[in-house]
């Protein structure tokens, strides 16, 4: 399989090259392949028993379009990522597969209204040479109808259901996710707008696992140009959650400030710099822990020269665990992480269709359990064409 994927990044582009989308009637198809190979100095993210390998990822796809007249659109793909690597093989390597379905329609007074389902079987990365890859299939479907601005003012109303199935091992993890809300849209500027969100969740665990829960998200914001030479979403609100069952000494309820940023800056012509940061509430099943917060920020530099753009990027994420862990310190204290990364990258355009990239990035994990700490390196070549 991995002779054929280099075949194809070879040989096809050749032919397909002046096509770049084939078409048949109103269907867009639009394959691609790529290949990576990557030095990792520490597979299993671990401080003591440190583990290097040479990783090898192959991949090929499809994507698809059909226009259905001149209001509705069609759209759908497929990939398939393979996975190689150089030590403990039976228990590192894998296939992992992904699809996805989407709808849009346009109805009048300029409402659309969009449906998709994402899916993807995949993986988990093995912490051991004797551990085998949890897989677990994700499913996402949504539902999103937006009438847009309106003179000053326009809302949208959206529904989402997420589903994870861990095939193997870890069915404590399996759980259901549904959230239905709103969004109200207002004009601040020409190319401003604030908007107001709500979402109801109610999440459910397959098993007997006690995190079932409802909570509320309540955020505000403003997107589009939000300063010179800046344009980017930032939000800010709160998660107020309410547990279903008691966990040993675990809060039923918790509240916790959230907020969003994304916004790109170009200071100069073939410069961007974009930001981001994020802070939420993440799944865990850690000890007596529902949950940890992630205080996340990432900034990343890129300059175009010729046909390269290299790139600068830094990476800070502060982890904090809902409830203390009796079973790993006497001291009975939560788990705090902190992750730092430091990554430098360079794509190259040998042609439109086909592109060259590299990557170099550093992680450092410290936390208050010195077992979870670790530090990596890792150093990646790729190849992708896109036809």
């Amino acid at each position: 399989m991995k002779n054929l994927i280099i075949a194809a990044v070879l040989l096809v582009p050749a032919a397909a090259g002046a096509q770049q989308n084939i078409k048949f009637g109103n269907l867009e198809v639009n394959p691609f392949v790529s290949m990576q190979e990557t030095y990792d100095s520490n597979i299993y993210l671990t401080q003591t028993e440190r583990k290097s390998a040479m990783i090898n990822r192959s991949g090929l796809g499809v994507n698809l379009m059909e226009k259905l007249g001149s209001r509705y659109d069609l759209k759908g793909g497929y990939n398939m990522e393979l996975l190689g690597y150089s030590r403990a093989t039976e228990t590192n390597n894998a296939v992992h597969h992904g699809a996805d379905l989407g709808f849009t329609g346009r109805m009048p007074k300029n409402i659309t209204v969009t449906v998709e389902d994402k899916w993807k079987q995949t993986t988990d990365q093995a912490t051991t040479e004797l551990t085998e890859r949890a897989k677990r299939v994700e499913n996402t479907v949504s539902l999103n109808v937006n009438s847009p601005l309106q003179g000053k003012f326009g809302f949208s109303v959206a529904a989402q259901h997420v589903y994870n199935n861990y095939v193997s091992n870890n069915p404590t993890l399996d759980r259901e996710e549904t959230q239905v809300g709103f969004d109200l849209d207002y004009k601040w500027q020409p190319k401003t707008k604030l908007f107001l969100s709500y979402r109801h969740g109610i999440l459910n665990y397959q098993t007997g696992f006690t995190n079932d829960a409802n909570f509320d998200n309540v955020e505000v914001g403003a997107t589009g140009q939000i300063a010179p030479k800046v344009q980017g979403t930032v939000k800010a609100g709160m998660q107020a959650r309410k547990y279903d069952e008691d966990l040993n000494d675990a809060k039923n309820t918790a509240t916790t400030a959230q907020y969003s940023a994304q916004a790109m800056w170009k200071p100069v012509e073939k410069t961007d710099v974009v930001l981001l940061a994020k802070r939420g509430n993440v799944e865990t099943n850690y000890g007596d822990a529902r949950y940890y917060t992630s205080t996340l920020t990432d900034l990343t530099i890129t300059r175009e020269v010729r046909k390269v753009k290299v790139g600068l990027g830094l990476n800070y994420e502060d982890v904090r665990y809902s409830d203390k862990n009796s079973t790993l310190s006497a001291t009975d204290k939560k788990r705090a992480d902190e992750n730092a990364s430091v990554r430098v990258t360079a794509e190259y355009n040998i042609q439109k269709w086909l592109k060259a990239d590299f990557a170099f990035i550093y992680k450092d994990r410290s936390s208050n359990f010195d077992n979870f700490e670790y530090k990596d390196n890792t150093l990646a070549l790729g190849l992708k064409a896109t036809f």
